[in-house]
Parts: C-alpha cells; sequence; structure tokens
C-alpha cells in the first residue's frame, strides 16, 4: 500500500487572469447600440445641413449684395431689386410660400411681417421693398434694413 496518499496530489493551479478579448455579450450590444446612436446623429446632422443649404446660401449672396452696395458698385434701386427678388426666391423654394412670387406691395410686405414675426417691414425700413422701390429716388435707411434683412434670413427654418 502507499505510504502517504497526500504525496500524489498535484500542486494547486490558479487559473489564468480574464482577458479582455473577447468582451462579454452585453458589450458587443452596448457597442452595437453606441455606434447606431452615433449613425442616426449623423444622419440627422446631415439632413438638416441639406435643409439649411438654400438658407445660408441665400445669407452668402445676400451680403455679395450688401457689400456691392456699400462698395458703390451698386445703386440702392439694384440693391432693394436684388433683395426683393432674392427674398421671393429665398420663400418660394425653403418656406414652400407658393404665393409669394405673385405678391406685391402690402400683401407682400405683410407675408414679409407674418413670417418674421414683427411690423419692421410694413411700418419701419423694410417698407422700401413694396412698392417704394419703384420711385424715382429710392431712400434706405442703411443701418436698419441691413440687420432688418440679415435677422429675417438667419431666422427662418427649413
Amino acid at each position: 500500500m502507499q505510504a502517504d496518499p497526500l504525496q500524489q496530489l498535484r500542486d494547486i493551479h490558479v487559473p489564468p487572469e480574464p482577458t479582455w478579448w473577447p468582451p462579454a455579450p452585453g458589450w458587443w450590444l452596448l457597442a452595437g447600440l453606441c455606434l447606431g446612436l452615433a449613425f442616426w446623429l449623423y444622419r440627422q446632422w446631415q439632413h438638416r445641413q441639406q435643409q439649411r443649404a438654400p438658407i445660408r446660401q441665400a445669407s452668402a449672396l445676400y451680403r455679395k449684395l450688401h457689400t456691392s452696395y456699400v462698395d458703390g458698385e451698386l445703386n440702392a434701386t439694384g440693391y432693394i431689386h436684388g433683395t426683393n427678388e432674392l427674398l421671393k426666391r429665398l420663400l418660394i423654394h425653403t418656406q414652400t410660400q407658393p404665393d409669394a412670387g405673385s405678391a406685391n406691395d402690402e400683401h407682400w410686405l405683410e407675408l414679409l411681417d407674418s413670417i418674421a414675426g414683427t411690423t419692421e417691414f410694413t411700418e419701419g425700413p423694410g417698407q422700401v421693398l413694396g412698392n417704394l422701390r419703384f420711385a424715382p429716388q429710392v431712400a434706405i435707411d442703411e443701418a436698419a434694413f441691413d440687420p432688418l434683412i440679415r435677422r429675417f434670413i438667419g431666422g427662418l427654418t427649413p
């Protein structure tokens, strides 16, 4: 018989430390959710950028128009007519305002006021976009007109 049975036992072996790879199923799920959320947020941002592109372009065109007026390359009548045309095109294409194309004088100014939530077009410096723009000498309060148009374009939402 054996003298000491404990001598036949092997030493205790400690299992290896767990590694970081492969992660547990919960981590895979969390990673998938994070990737899905990131993709969804990117698509939302991209869609918003595409919707705002016409407004950004109109803002850039207005800045060029205003710069041409300030530099003397464009007279007051051309500046007002260009601004009016820009606003009409912008409202027709981005705000789905089909009646903006045929609107004139008071109806046009009231439409601008209703969109802007102000009375600066019917009673303020924006009046020059009505029939006043056809006067022989157009008088513009440029210090009030330019910020009004910039606020109007910047305040539009797609």
